[in-house]
């Protein structure tokens, strides 16, 4: 493994470590409001992908054909 690859793995550790923190200081009203609801201590998405990482962390990207022209 790279030394490049080892900090982005480090990073992402920390991202979802950091993202549970703040999810499980907020109560079921805040929530459910945001799409998540809390199950047996997990947070979960109401629909949709079940990982939370890439629910809330996962960055989406736009298919080459469909991206927006510059000119």
């Amino acid at each position: 493994m790279s030394i490049i690859a080892l900090f982005n793995a480090a990073k992402d550790y920390f991202e979802t470590r950091r993202t549970n923190q703040v999810f499980r200081q907020l109560d079921d009203h805040y929530l459910k409001d945001i799409g998540f609801y809390r199950d047996n201590g997990h947070i979960r998405p109401l629909a949709g992908n079940k990982d939370i990482v890439k629910t809330v962390i996962g960055k989406s990207q736009i298919p080459p054909g469909e991206q927006p022209s510059d000119g």
